[in-house]
């Protein structure tokens, strides 16, 4: 009797057993939400953060009357806490660096927007980099795939050329950067390097307005000239511009 129990218990084990294999399905069902549900709060918080950073009070008031506060360590530090916050969710870093030029002159203004346009630019490689990736790989397509493989072989010469074109989206490129393979470092080092003409720019046309210097001006839009030229050359003689343009 006590044999015909236990063994009725065993029998019912093993038909227990193969409810396990359903672990399997589950974890692919869980990652296929997490590759869905990732992109889509990546997008929300950056267009929810962009619409209500605009509408910030005190964050206007850290740009706008960034002279009132520069004196002292904590004024900076407020100004470039603001001023990253400002281009991590793709407002016109423009706007940052001409408040920065006001304030702080030349040199100091040139050096806090170069600090704050890279942390925010990282901070958008960062989030695509866990919020798109493995969407990017997965519904892009073939065209994706060539410029993901570019663009991870040859990741400075890539960033810098699209940083130095007077045209087109700080953001998109940041996102696009952290879709792809590249790594972190080459990434961080082309945006200093590709940023620098137009951060320039708008540093000297806002100290030019303080100190009423007219070379500034020239010299600002000078290199706004020079950095366009140079961003189209290099995209012409790149392939960066062959592989962007190839059909699906």
């Amino acid at each position: 009797m006590v044999a015909r129990v236990y063994s009725q218990l065993a029998g019912r084990g093993k038909k227990m057993v193969p409810a396990q294999g359903m672990e399997p399905a589950f974890s692919r069902y869980a990652r296929t939400a997490t590759v869905l549900i990732r992109p889509l709060l990546m997008l929300l918080v950056l267009v929810l953060g962009a619409l209500w950073l605009r509408h910030v009070p005190a964050l206007q008031h850290v740009l706008d009357g960034a002279a009132e506060g520069r004196q002292g360590f904590a004024g900076c530090m407020l100004f470039l806490a603001g001023a990253t916050l400002w281009c991590a969710f793709g407002l016109p870093r423009q706007v940052a660096g001409f408040a920065a030029g006001l304030a702080y002159g030349v040199l100091g203004g040139l050096g806090l927007i170069t600090v704050a346009s890279t942390l925010g630019c990282l901070a958008g490689f960062l989030w695509a980099r866990w919020g798109g990736r493995d969407w990017a790989q997965r519904q892009l397509g073939a065209r994706f795939a060539r410029l993901d493989g570019f663009m991870t072989a040859q990741p400075f010469l890539s960033i810098l050329t699209l940083r130095l074109l007077p045209v087109g989206s700080a953001l998109l490129l940041n996102l696009l950067g952290g879709l792809s393979g590249m790594r972190v470092a080459p990434f961080v080092i082309a945006t200093i390097v590709g940023a620098l003409p137009q951060n320039a720019m708008t540093v000297l046309l806002g100290s030019g307005v303080q100190v009423g210097a007219a070379w500034q001006y020239v010299l600002g839009a000078g290199l706004f000239v020079v950095s366009g030229v140079l961003g189209l050359w290099l995209w012409r003689h790149a392939r960066i511009a062959a592989v962007a343009d190839q059909p699906r």
